[in-house]
C-alpha cells in the first residue's frame, strides 16, 4: 500500500525536478530521428539532448535573479514555485555546470554544437528571463506564441543534433521529410496548448496571451486535439508506421478532456510511446 501512495508523489516529483520535460526532449529528438531515416541516436547525443533541455527548462523556472522569478509560476504551481524558490540559488549552479558539460558534449558532436547550450540559455532569457508583469510583456506573452516558440525551440535543438551526427541532412531533405518535420511540430505544438490549459488562469491575471487564454480552455484543448491529429497525418504521409505514435497520442490526448493537470502526462508519454513503437519496428 504504501508503495503504491508512493508512485504519484515521485510522478509529481519527477516532474518538480524537471526529469518529465528533459524526457519529452529526447522523445522529440528520437521520434525525428527515426522519421528522417538517420542512424539510431547515440549516447552523446542523448546526453546532449538531455543537459540541454533540462538547464533551459531551470533556467526558465528560476531565472537569473531572485528578483526575476515569476509570480505567475507560484500561482500555476505553487509547490514546484516553492521548491525552486527555496534552492534557487545551487539551482543556478547545476545551470552552469549544465551548460559546460553540454558545450563539452557538443564538441564531442561537432564543434559548433558546443555553442548550442549558451545560445539556448540566451534565447530562454529573452523569451521569459523576468517576471511576468501586465504592462511589460515578455516574448512569451506576446499573443499564441508560447506553444509555438516551445515547439520551434525542441524542433530546432533536435534537428541541430542530426545534423551534427549526419552532416548530409540538408542535402536529403526531400518533401517527405519536410512533411515528418512539420508533423512533429504539430505534435510538440499540440502537446505545448495542452500544457497551456494548466496555466490558464495565471496566464490570464498576467497577461500572458497563450492559446489557452485567447480561444479558452475548452477551444484550446480542441485546437490541441486538432494540431495531433494533424501532425499525424503529415508523419503518417511520410512514414507509414508513424501513425501507429499519432494514434497513440490522439487516443491518450481524448483521456484528457477533463484532466486539471496535463503537464506531466504529455512531458512524460511521448518518449514512452516513441521507444515502444520503435522497438516493434
Amino acid at each position: 500500500m504504501n508503495t503504491i501512495r508512493t508512485i504519484p508523489k515521485l510522478y509529481r516529483f519527477g516532474g518538480y525536478l524537471a526529469i518529465w520535460p528533459s524526457s519529452y526532449a529526447l522523445g522529440v529528438f528520437v521520434l525525428a530521428s527515426t522519421l528522417l531515416d538517420t542512424n539510431q541516436p547515440n549516447i552523446v547525443s542523448i546526453v546532449y539532448i538531455l543537459l540541454c533541455a533540462h538547464s533551459c527548462y531551470l533556467l526558465d523556472r528560476v531565472k537569473i535573479a531572485d528578483h526575476r522569478q515569476d509570480p505567475a509560476d507560484a500561482l500555476a504551481l505553487p509547490e514546484r514555485a516553492m521548491l525552486f524558490a527555496r534552492f534557487a540559488k545551487p539551482i543556478r549552479v547545476l545551470i552552469i555546470c549544465e551548460l559546460v558539460a553540454a558545450s563539452i558534449t557538443g564538441l564531442m558532436l561537432e564543434p559548433v554544437i558546443a555553442l548550442i547550450p549558451l545560445i539556448a540559455l540566451g534565447v530562454v532569457h529573452l523569451y521569459a528571463g523576468r517576471k511576468a508583469t501586465p504592462h511589460s510583456p515578455r516574448l512569451k506573452d506576446l499573443p499564441a506564441l508560447k506553444a509555438f516558440f516551445v515547439a520551434s525551440g525542441h524542433l530546432a535543438l533536435s534537428l541541430a543534433v542530426i545534423w551534427a551526427n549526419t552532416h548530409d541532412l540538408l542535402s536529403n531533405l526531400g518533401l517527405l521529410h519536410c512533411l515528418a518535420i512539420g508533423g512533429v511540430w504539430l505534435i510538440v505544438a499540440g502537446d505545448a496548448v495542452l500544457c497551456d490549459i494548466d496555466d490558464h488562469d495565471a496566464d490570464m491575471m498576467y497577461s500572458t496571451k497563450s492559446l489557452a487564454v485567447l480561444l479558452g480552455s475548452r477551444s484550446a484543448w480542441w485546437s490541441a486535439l486538432g494540431m495531433l491529429v494533424l501532425g499525424t497525418a503529415m508523419m503518417a504521409l511520410a512514414h507509414t508506421e508513424a501513425l501507429a505514435v499519432g494514434a497513440v497520442l490522439v487516443i491518450t490526448t481524448l483521456m484528457t478532456h477533463k484532466n486539471t493537470n496535463h503537464r506531466d502526462f504529455v512531458d512524460v508519454r511521448l518518449l514512452l510511446i516513441v521507444l515502444i513503437w520503435m522497438s516493434a519496428l
